[in-house]
């Protein structure tokens, strides 16, 4: 393969006029090649709409199937303009890339007034909904491709601005805005554009990844960052800068940690007034419908669990200051409104459960559904009060339900659990938005019962791996306290005490058993890397003093045999620092200087007296270690032969002693690193990995599917992280890794990290940090 050169930075002019600044030609190709590619997948796009709309018409009332035929003419009348202006705008936010990048930033770090804000209109609204559902959706897969491009392009800029999801012009969200201009300017109803938007979604943004790849390839060819392998991985925070929060930020969090912390008696207050201002700056009024499944708030929430809908049920009401809202509107004077008080929800959510309950035996194991609290609950009230009313809900009742939904979003989308803990878990939203109903408190109190035993449950399961299956105790636990809550919560929340002493009891006595076995493989492991690093001492050392030189065979053999063994268990018990090994290496000394050739006097004078004192001291040693009586004896005598005859003058027959490997007793089976992987190994992961201790969870993959591979615990890290020892939960040893390895399997997705600290804790803190970042963006 034909190696590529490096590209070096290219610098731009410092105050070029507009019309002679030019983008690196590098990234020019970039704009040409994703440009054309892009353009041809809209004219694709184009070229099936009118038999999509036509489909759909076919089968629409009256009143849609005219939306569908005028969606036709529009897309067929401004199909020109639209390829044309989609090019454009495509160009142009590459042309956006030569602006200050710091006149950018401060525009973009303005404080925002909320009072001051002129209030988005609905249509708006929904449009940047869409924007950010289609932009969310279509950006995972490619993720990886994104951030290596944006690293390259940091690379051409040498580093004078960042690149994200806001200046990256390959952004899925970046082109969708550019189709967005196209599209204002059709005469379409917003129903009609969102089609539209779907449209583009699948035949146009699906494809964002292939482009990105291509974006690339073409940087790689041009000697841009042609060597890196993964795109480097940002701080979390910067050298100094304390971390705030229990667990920190959780993966898929977008909201900081910092961003979430607040007092705890103040969290549903808190929550309250942020969730007012997005309903403020979503249309100005409360909405009772504006969150659906997912519980989410108007457009612009920055993270991918938490979507919202363009609408909910229309016989669903909020209660503001005494004006029941409809999805963000008030109802019209004379309609006909129910209210629903806290007690009559709870009435209503008890139906709910025992529904829930009752559809169990029919589920499918491991079905990961997201629960549609209003939804079912319009239903129900429908059902059973009447469909010619509006029922009205508490505003505060609606914002736990907002909470609630976004925190069992985030426990869904949490990358620690695997699905199937993910489904138990869900089951329990309906419960805990009744413990939050009843209880305001519920998302201040940390010693709450419900929490702690959600908290818990995670716990235990981000333990449990698929291939142990759900026959394993842990699972069946965890499956037996979920539906005891389904079961018997009604409004006792002693009964969430009582199942966590249960399951604390139980899970305590597994961990212990775990723990006892994890010790004794520690220990086996530490003695074996002890008597390694003993063994590797005492050759090192017998090698300074021995290797090169021509000594007698008797020496070598009382060296390498005999007093190797005493130096060993030396090192093992005392240590390389103690006097008892400095001792003992002195006598190697001794005894290789009493066999070289001596000729003066003095040296012979002192051999005579050093002689009968070092085989005192050598028999000494032998017999502290209970070498061989008869083996000891032979090579004693061995070699006051040869300093009798050195003494006597005589020549003694000498052998060349060469260094000696280490003897190891087993096999090295930590995890091999190919050469062109191997990341520097200052880099801040191996940095990491070797202080990682004893006790984190990791899962390792297995084949392609999520979640599904084999979750093991580090029970030793030996010398620094030279050695990795894991087990799985059974306390069996699975595999060894060198901090090396592991970083690069991190970073090949082959390997992660499983977080298990407390999971509704970073649930409360990604969605505080969320709205906080909405509220900002906003």
């Amino acid at each position: 393969m034909k190696k590529v050169a490096q590209l070096k930075p290219v610098k731009a002019a410092a105050s070029a006029p507009d019309a002679l600044r030019q983008l690196p030609r590098p990234l020019e190709q970039v704009q040409q090649r994703t440009g054309e590619l892009l353009g041809k997948y809209l004219a694709g796009m184009l070229d099936g709409a009118d038999d999509t709309l036509f489909d759909l018409a076919e089968s629409a009332t009256d009143t849609d199937r005219d939306r569908y035929f005028d969606a036709m003419r529009e897309l067929r009348v401004k199909r020109a303009g639209m390829e044309t202006g989609f090019r454009q705008a495509l160009h142009n936010s590459f042309r956006t890339l030569l602006d200050n990048p710091a006149e950018q930033r401060v525009l973009d770090d303005q404080d925002i007034d909320i009072d001051s804000l002129t209030l988005v209109n609905e249509d708006q609204l929904e449009t940047g909904v869409a924007i950010d559902n289609m932009a969310r959706r279509v950006r995972g897969p490619c993720e990886q491709h994104l951030r290596a491009f944006n690293h390259r392009l940091e690379y051409l800029f040498e580093g004078r601005r960042e690149f994200g999801e806001r200046g990256n012009p390959l952004e899925p969200r970046q082109v969708a805005e550019c189709f967005h201009t196209c599209v204002e300017k059709l005469d379409l109803d917003i129903r009609s554009k969102l089609i539209v938007f779907k449209l583009f979604e699948r035949m146009v943004l699906s494809e964002i990844g292939f482009a990105v790849s291509e974006a690339n390839q073409l940087l790689i060819d041009a000697g841009v960052l042609p060597d890196m392998k993964a795109p480097p991985i940002r701080p979390a925070r910067q050298p100094g800068q304390a971390r705030t929060g229990g667990g920190g930020a959780a993966a898929g969090s977008s909201g900081g940690a910092g961003d979430a912390v607040v007092d705890n008696g103040q969290v549903f207050g808190v929550l309250q007034e942020l969730l007012s201002a997005m309903r403020s700056m979503g249309g100005g009024a409360p909405s009772a419908g504006a969150a659906g499944a997912s519980g989410a708030l108007p457009a612009g929430m920055p993270t991918g669990g938490f979507a919202p809908a363009v609408s909910g049920p229309t016989n669903m009401a909020v209660m503001h200051n005494g004006v029941p809202f409809v999805n963000g509107a008030p109802l019209a004077t004379g309609t006909q409104v129910n209210a629903v008080n806290s007690e009559d929800l709870l009435q209503m959510l008890n139906r709910l459960q025992r529904v829930e309950r009752s559809l169990e035996s029919a589920a499918t194991p491991g079905a990961l559904d997201e629960v549609d609290v209003r939804a079912e609950l319009s239903g129900l009230l429908e059902s059973e009060i009447g469909a010619d009313a509006v029922h009205a809900l508490d505003q505060a009742d609606d914002d736990v339900i907002n909470l609630v939904s976004m925190l069992f979003d985030f426990i869904l989308d949490d990358q620690g659990l695997s699905t199937d803990i993910k489904a138990l878990l869900g089951r329990l939203q309906i419960p805990l938005l009744k413990v939050a109903i009843a209880d305001k408190t519920f998302f201040s109190n940390d010693d709450h019962p419900a929490r702690q035993l959600l908290n818990t449950l995670a716990r235990a399961g981000a333990q449990w791996s698929p291939d142990q299956g759900t026959e394993d105790a842990l699972y069946q636990q965890i499956e037996q306290s979920v539906f005891s809550i389904l079961n018997d919560y009604d409004e006792d929340v002693a009964l969430f005490g009582t199942l966590l002493r249960d399951f604390e009891a139980f899970f305590s006595q597994q961990s212990a058993r775990t723990e006892r076995v994890e010790a004794r493989i520690r220990e086996v492991e530490e003695g074996r890397a002890r008597a390694d690093v003993a063994r590797l001492a005492v050759t090192a050392a017998l090698d300074q003093r021995m290797a090169g030189r021509q000594l007698p065979d008797v020496a070598v053999r009382l060296l390498r045999q005999a007093w190797q063994q005493v130096l060993y268990l030396t090192h093992l018990r005392e240590g390389e620092d103690s006097e008892a090994w400095a001792r003992d290496g002195k006598v190697v000394d001794a005894v290789v200087w009493s066999v070289l050739p001596h000729r003066e006097q003095a040296a012979l004078e002192r051999l005579r007296a050093l002689s009968p004192k070092l085989l005192n001291s050598i028999k000494a040693g032998l017999e502290r270690i209970s070498y061989d009586v008869l083996e000891a004896n032979s090579l004693l005598i061995g070699l006051q032969t040869v300093h009798d005859s050195l003494l006597r003058g005589l020549e003694t027959e000498r052998v060349a002693v060469a260094a000696e490997q280490p003897v190891v007793e087993a096999e090295v089976a930590v995890a091999p690193v190919e050469e062109e992987l191997r990341l520097p190994s200052d880099h801040p992961q191996v940095r990491a990995l070797r202080g990682l201790r004893p006790g984190q969870w990791v899962e390792f993959a297995e084949g392609d599917q999520p979640h599904s591979g084999q979750r093991c615990k580090l029970a030793a890290n030996l010398r620094g992280g030279d050695k990795l020892v894991f087990i799985n939960r059974r306390g069996i040893k699975v595999c060894e890794h060198s901090a090396m390895s592991l970083a690069v399997a991190l970073q090949q997705g082959a390997a992660k990290l499983i977080e298990d600290s407390a999971l509704f804790d970073r649930a409360l803190e990604a969605v505080i940090g969320d709205l906080r970042k909405l509220q900002q963006r906003t």
